[in-house]
């Protein structure tokens, strides 16, 4: 019997510090980050804002990721954060959409410091870096 208690608090104390670790990831991207630069791609493009000649910013707010081009809101979409999976080894935090009704390309992250770092889930797919806006 205390075998069996000691086996379900266990489960619920895991479930219960990976939602909390997805909470905690959620919040560290809120706010706003303006677009540094990509690469990648089949050609092994790279692009940046001097390159482009274009002001680009996401935005996450809440469960709401936002592309903006030029000031001008191109995307918007729903999500939230899983651990998958991925294509460059190992389990990493994805940001995955929850709208089944649009594409979109999960895509894993990383933050250091002031910096986001996130790689499109799929070959020849882009990585892109990103630095927050104070």
């Amino acid at each position: 019997m205390k075998k069996s208690f000691l086996l379900l608090v266990l489960i619920i104390i895991s479930s219960c510090s990976s939602e909390d670790s997805d909470t905690e990831l959620k919040k560290t991207l809120q706010g706003r980050w303006n677009w540094d630069g990509s690469s990648g791609g089949i050609a092994g493009t790279s692009s940046t804002p001097e390159s482009t000649n274009k002001v680009i910013y996401i935005e996450f707010s809440g469960s709401t990721y936002r592309n903006y081009v030029d000031g001008k809101l191109f995307s918007e979409k729903k999500f939230e954060i899983k651990n998958r999976k991925s294509i460059f080894g190992g389990e990493r935090p994805m940001i995955v959409s929850t709208d089944t009704l649009q594409y979109f390309v999960p895509m894993s992250f990383t933050i250091e410091n002031d910096k986001l770092f996130l790689s499109d889930e799929c070959y020849d797919c882009f990585g892109s870096g990103y630095t927050r806006i104070k």
